[in-house]
């Protein structure tokens, strides 16, 4: 079996490249194709530098729509032409939906529109939990024949994907840690959504004066980061490295912290969240999207979001739990996130896909 992911991602995304390995190992040939912005035709172009597959895997769409901030309506038509058009030639299509919508945005109608459309146009659609199938089927809701063609496939660790040779010590003294202080991480995106001004005054409400919070993170809003570092400046327990942070420099930050905190106020999977597992840690994050069907109570410390001291709760909890048995827990739980089984599951899907009568 051929398959062509769309887009590439896997130079930055672990997911994609994890994805891709054990699927090969289950011999399956899959291709990836780098959509350049400047392709008058993105997906017919890959289909011709690539190959035919049996199936095309799309996984984030905005590269095939977008223009700027906004969906553009030509592009999305255009993607949409060019898909039906590989369904015509017997191609099979099956779209993972890692978030419902763009992050950072308002809600577009010309988005909406473009995901019900792709949602009828796909053979086979994954999501990675049961909460993320209901919210898809909420927000586009397909007869109720069609919600059949909704798969959940959990998703992967991260367990192996990065270098991690760091010890918890040498870790802090890169980072100018105390030995003995209680660490709160946050790493990735530092994004609007991903609530990392309100973990921050969460934090400053906390008394302990051996709390640290460290953050690692690029930046996409200059206004943003510029709040975020006036924030910081006001208390010296905040550690603030904004940029890129490589995949060999991931440890350090995830060694040195005793627990991880992922306060999204939006959220639809948990790629975040199982990463910090990955490393052993126990992850402060809300009850919301995926999170509560990859963590348990005994390796999160969960919270409702829509409680206004739900956060400033978790991490004084933080400050008292035995952090270091959660951390062993989570890492204990990583069997069930297997990449094996989210190989298995997902050429179940591509075979299903193709076997589906009249497509």
């Amino acid at each position: 079996m051929r398959v062509l992911f769309l887009p590439d991602y896997s130079t930055a995304n672990a997911y994609q490249r994890a994805l891709a390995t054990g699927l090969r190992d289950l011999g399956v040939e899959v291709r990836a194709d780098r959509t350049r912005s400047r392709r008058l035709a993105p997906v017919l172009e890959a289909l011709r530098s690539s190959g035919r597959p049996d199936v095309i895997h799309l996984h984030w769409t905005e590269p095939y729509i977008a223009r700027g901030p906004r969906v553009s309506a030509l592009k999305a038509r255009r993607t949409l032409l060019e898909l039906r058009l590989a369904r015509r030639a017997g191609i099979r299509i099956v779209w993972t939906a890692h978030d419902l919508f763009r992050h950072d945005r308002r809600e577009d109608p010309a988005e909406r529109a473009f995901m019900r459309s792709l949602f009828d146009l796909a053979d086979a659609v994954i999501v990675h939990c049961e909460t993320a199938a209901d919210g898809l089927a909420a927000v586009l809701d397909p007869a109720p024949t069609a919600r059949a063609k909704i798969h959940v496939i959990p998703h992967g660790h991260y367990r192996g994907a990065y270098p991690d040779d760091i010890s918890r010590e040498a870790a802090r003294a890169r980072l100018d840690l105390p030995a003995g202080a209680r660490v709160i991480a946050f790493t990735g995106w530092v994004r609007a959504y991903k609530g990392v001004i309100e973990l921050v005054e969460a934090f400053t409400t906390l008394p302990e004066p051996y709390a640290r919070l460290v953050i690692a993170g690029q930046a996409v809003d200059a206004e943003y980061a510029t709040r975020l570092v006036a924030l910081v400046n006001a208390d010296p327990r905040v550690r603030l490295d904004l940029g890129f942070v490589p995949d060999e420099e991931l440890q350090v930050y995830l060694r040195a912290a005793d627990v991880v905190a992922c306060p999204f106020l939006e959220i639809f999977t948990s790629g975040s969240v199982l990463l910090a597992m990955s490393f052993e840690r126990a992850v402060i994050a809300p009850r919301r999207g995926c999170v509560t069907e990859t963590l348990d109570e005994a390796g999160g410390i969960l919270y409702d979001d829509d409680d206004p001291q739900g956060l400033e709760g978790a991490l004084g909890v933080a400050m008292r739990a035995d952090l270091a048995s959660m951390g062993r827990h989570n890492g204990e739980r990583l069997k069930r996130f297997d990449w094996s089984r989210v190989a298995e599951a997902t050429l179940a899907t591509y075979r299903e896909a193709i076997e589906r009568p009249g497509r």
